[in-house]
């Protein structure tokens, strides 16, 4: 067996080179995956903290921002860390899991090195992977990922990885095979794993790094069909390689880590790795790929468009495409927070160049900079450099997203946003917090674009809308713990709208006398019905002077007062109203007299012209594993929804997308009947609402209760 380097780097591996610039790593995967145990063993291992954190017992790094310890935002919290490991630096970002507060995850590839997709050992879960590795590959991220509480491990590695295989159009492979052994209860457990590019093996031992041991001999066969398959995937972007396993000729090493490196560079495989991050093993295996395989920041920003691609050197064609840093400072401003005592807080990924307190930034003199330390801003008296994650304490006026230098903004940009779906009302409990409720709800959004404000003044009420329940959940904790505002809720009332069905008319008279000057006014009304959506038309057809020009504008506003609640108690929609008659007074009439008289009029009318109830209904589009599709269908049928189509979408693999009609009453129902419909994978996407008429005695139920 051949022996460590004195840094512990696999025998035959590339040689080490000048330490790379400084890169960031992010760490994705369904929620309960065991991330941010996975960055507490980073952290652990790197020297950055002393003992090894765990979020189970509130030791975790993650666990020292406020809104970490609320019952509803543990483990949903975006984490940052800094990392100096081997003599290179690292951003290491963990974002949420949870499918409905994912935003921070978009947001934080945008500036990606490179992503870590963690998940469980359990092949029936993978379907929960499959969007996530959808939006790596449409953004072309570089993507590893490592099978967490290998522990639990209950079937071959073959089998989840075949599993996930079925939710990634990149081949993936398999860089370990693990080493078991039957415990004294009869169960296997794995205390090992094998190396395939090295071919060495290690055990683990908890509280240190792993030991080197001799390969087992009954693992010899396994661990030669393993590598075989791993080579074999290599051979298809490297002839040469190809050539040598055709000739039965044994790649040497450096070959190996070359292509291993080159390809996921190159964004054409996926690297699997496997550990138990709780107790640290497996991890450092996963860093040292991290170390030598993921790309420089230049190479990120080119691939970015940031950057203008050059020579990559000694292998041309076959290299990474990398950018050239002229030393001109840009950076993207990725992520928007507003904390106490800091104000409006930028977090920025510097491209190229540097950045220092006292330099500009968007046009903006830069009082300080940093970098967080758990929820704690460490200020930094040295400059930032190019690959760099810094904090930037009240940054005004520079959008989320956006590529700068130091005059202004060079480039739009930023995270894909999907349109929320599931409403809320907030009104603040102290009647005090009412008008700091709203700048607080517009901080969130600008936090967090995935959630939208619609003030709805002619029902009194400022709705949130979100993700889902969960996510809606987060921004009532997050206005009490961030911005002191405790809030109410309740689900928000339905736009419930009604229309004439025929045409009416009617006539009123308004006539009062009691002493001095009286009132008077005469008004003769007809209304017909309108197109759905074409809102409200209002003509005078009066001839000869029967209802003067200047009382008009008082017949239209008595038209308006009585459309606010028709007969069925709902504001009045689509229909043209004609003022065809009346009589005034010289001295009695009134634009008073005027209006009351046309509102009685028009109450009249409405009674006549057979109104009926509209609901506001939109399109909803639903995307989830094809096993959930049938049920799907019931939910969609049992929320009086009308499906519109299905077709199979090409990623996720094996996913449908159905798309549907759906009524706002029924759309909160929907969602939870989806959620458990699909385990709650389905991604729900909702567009703009319009109205339709509710048929016959539903129609009626429905506004009994909701006049009720």
């Amino acid at each position: 067996m051949s022996t460590n380097t004195a840094e512990g780097r696999p025998a035959g591996a590339l040689p080490d080179r000048v330490p790379a610039a400084p890169r960031c790593a992010v760490l994705i995967g369904p929620y309960g995956t065991g991330k941010t145990s996975l960055l507490e063993a980073m952290l652990w291992i790197s020297g950055t903290t002393g003992r090894l954190g765990r979020v189970a017992d509130g030791t975790a790094r993650g666990d020292a921002w406020p809104e970490a310890r609320g019952q509803i935002s543990g483990g949903l919290t975006l984490n940052t860390a800094r990392i100096d490991y081997l003599g290179e630096r690292w951003t290491m970002l963990d974002c949420p899991g949870a499918a409905d507060c994912r935003q921070d995850m978009r947001d934080c590839l945008t500036v990606a090195d490179v992503a870590v997709v963690v998940c469980d050992p359990d092949p029936t879960r993978v379907e929960a992977l499959a969007p996530i590795f959808t939006l790596l590959e449409e953004m072309r991220v570089p993507h590893m990922v490592f099978i967490n509480k290998v522990d639990t491990l209950s079937v071959r590695v073959a089998t989840i990885l075949d599993a996930l295989q079925s939710a990634s159009r990149r081949p993936l492979v398999l860089r370990e095979v693990p080493i078991r052994e039957r415990g004294a209860s009869g169960e296997e457990r794995v205390v090992g794993h094998v190396d395939l590019a090295s071919e060495r093996a290690y055990r683990y031992r908890p509280g240190s790094a792993s030991e080197v041991v001799r390969l087992p001999a009954s693992l010899s066969a396994r661990e030669q069909e393993a590598r075989q398959v791993m080579l074999e995937t290599l051979a298809d972007f490297d002839d040469v390689l190809l050539e040598q396993l055709l000739e039965e000729t044994h790649p040497d090493r450096k070959t190996i880590y070359r292509d291993l490196g080159r390809e996921f560079g190159r964004e054409t495989i996926v690297p699997v790795f496997f550990g138990n991050a709780l107790e640290g093993f497996g991890v450092r295996r996963l860093m040292k790929a991290l170390r030598h395989e993921t790309p420089d920041v230049a190479v990120t920003a080119c691939r970015e468009g940031v950057l203008d691609p050059v020579d990559a050197g000694d292998e041309g064609e076959d290299a990474v495409l990398r950018g050239h840093d002229d030393g001109r400072m840009r950076a993207r401003l990725f992520k928007v927070l507003h904390l106490p005592h800091l104000g409006r807080v930028g977090i920025a990924r510097l491209w190229s160049g540097r950045l220092a307190e006292g330099d500009d930034f968007a046009g903006q003199r830069l009082g300080q900079i940093g970098m967080f330390d758990g929820p704690a801003m460490i200020r930094r008296t040295d400059a930032a450099v190019a690959g760099e994650v810094v904090v930037l304490p009240r940054l005004e006026n520079v959008p989320v997203g956006v590529t700068v230098d130091a005059k202004g903004v060079i480039a739009e940009g930023g995270a894909s946003v999907p349109m929320p779906v599931a409403g809320l009302v907030l009104a603040a409990t102290r009647a005090a917090d009412e008008a700091k409720l709203g700048a607080a709800l517009a901080r969130l959004v600008e936090e967090d674009p995935s959630y939208r404000i619609d003030a709805r003044p002619d029902m009194s009420e400022t709705v949130l809308i979100g993700q889902g329940a969960r996510h809606l959940a987060l921004a009532v904790e997050r206005l009490k713990l961030r911005f002191g505002i405790e809030v109410e809720t309740r689900p928000p009332r339905i736009a419930f709208r009604e229309a004439p069905r025929r045409p009416a008319a009617a006539r009123a008279r308004h006539k009062r006398q009691s002493g001095g000057h009286g009132q008077f006014a005469d008004v003769s009304l007809e209304l017909t019905h309108l197109g759905r959506g074409e809102g409200f038309r209002f003509e005078d057809r009066t001839v000869g002077g029967s209802v003067p020009r200047n009382f008009v504008p008082a017949v239209e506003a008595g038209v308006r007062d009585a459309m606010v609640s028709g007969p069925l108690g709902f504001p009045v929609v689509d229909l043209a109203v004609s003022l065809t008659d009346g009589l005034h007074h010289a001295v009695d009439s009134s634009d008073m007299a005027f209006r009351t008289a046309a509102r009685m009029a028009m109450i009249e009318a409405l009674g006549e012209a057979d109104p009926v109830l509209l609901e506001p209904v939109r399109p909803v589009r639903m995307t989830a594993p094809g096993s959930a599709t049938a049920r799907m269908h019931a939910a969609i049928q049992s929320a009086r929804g009308q499906i519109l189509g299905l077709e199979a979408v090409a990623q996720p693999v094996g996913w449908d997308r159905l798309e549907a009609m759906v009524p706002d009453a029924e759309l909160p129902r929907l969602i939870d009947d989806l959620a458990a419909a699909t385990q709650g994978l389905a991604v729900i996407e909702a567009g703009e609402a319009m109205l339709q008429e509710v048929p016959g005695k539903l129609g009626e139920k429905l506004a009994r209760t909701h006049a009720a």
